[in-house]
């Protein structure tokens, strides 16, 4: 596990053969796990107390939930060629999944009571767009919105690249008056492989300021704090958004001293 001054907000993931767990989930409503299977092996999921989203972050994968058959979904190579392909289930569920080829799924759940019928989400249904400009753009691509069932999960990619900030302005969520509670999670990957971001966490019920270098396979742990990140100059950064809280509902509360950055920004000036 790796922590600052104590605080678990920020681990590595091991990407080991099998089901690879959290060291420390400083979260209550959320969790994550990597799914590392070779090409033919199978593994059996049972979701338990929780709803589940799968994403097939790299290679192919089929799933059987019930009498419901999820075949050959993801495809992909890497997290950066192109939309998810993911399948949700509800609590107390059994999920058979069978490797196609070597295959890597991210697990993100949430405590859930709900019966749900499961679903897949395909590259050609990933709600995909952008937000911000310059130096603020970034990309993501819903798997589960508003808009998609799930008694409180949402769950998206989403994409900074080269200098850009995602998260920006800083936002939080906690379990506060007037505040809509959520925890977040985000899963990164980076590209190439020995590229780097950072994101923050700070104020609010954290109480400290904390920054943390993303490397491939580190996740940041986010259940309360203004938080935000970035991606160094020349690499992209992926990371797989997890959030829920006590219901569906999202609003971001954005940090007051930042909302309007773009009003108070200085213009630059010869040396």
């Amino acid at each position: 596990m790796k922590t600052l001054y104590g605080k678990p907000y920020f681990e590595t993931v091991s990407a080991d053969p099998g089901l690879n767990k959290l060291a420390h989930n400083t979260c209550r409503v959320i969790d994550f796990e990597l799914l590392v299977l070779k090409a033919g092996q199978k593994w059996v999921y049972a979701s338990e107390g929780r709803e589940c989203g799968f994403d097939v972050l790299t290679g192919t994968a089929s799933f059987t939930v019930g009498d419901e058959h999820f075949e050959n979904l993801g495809g992909r190579e890497s997290v950066f060629d192109g939309p998810p392909s993911m399948v949700y289930v509800g609590p107390n569920t059994e999920v058979a999944i069978e490797a196609i080829t070597d295959v890597e799924i991210g697990i993100g759940s949430a405590v859930s009571h709900q019966p749900a019928e499961p679903y897949a989400v395909t590259p050609d249904d990933a709600i995909t767009g952008g937000w911000g400009e310059g130096n603020t753009q970034r990309h993501y691509r819903y798997m589960i919105n508003a808009d998609r069932p799930s008694e409180k999960l949402w769950f998206t990619e989403v994409f900074v690249s080269d200098g850009r900030w995602a998260t920006y302005p800083p936002h939080k969520h906690e379990d506060v008056p007037d505040e809509i509670f959520q925890e977040e999670m985000y899963f990164y990957r980076t590209e190439p492989e020995h590229g780097f971001g950072f994101c923050g966490q700070f104020e609010g019920q954290v109480g400290e300021d904390f920054a943390f270098l993303i490397r491939n396979n580190t996740i940041h742990k986010m259940p309360h704090g203004y938080h935000t990140v970035t991606a160094a100059p020349g690499y992209r950064v992926f990371y797989l958004a997890i959030y829920a809280g006590n219901d569906k509902r999202h609003q971001p509360v954005t940090h007051p001293d930042h909302a309007n950055f773009q009003d108070h920004a200085i213009p630059e000036k010869p040396v």
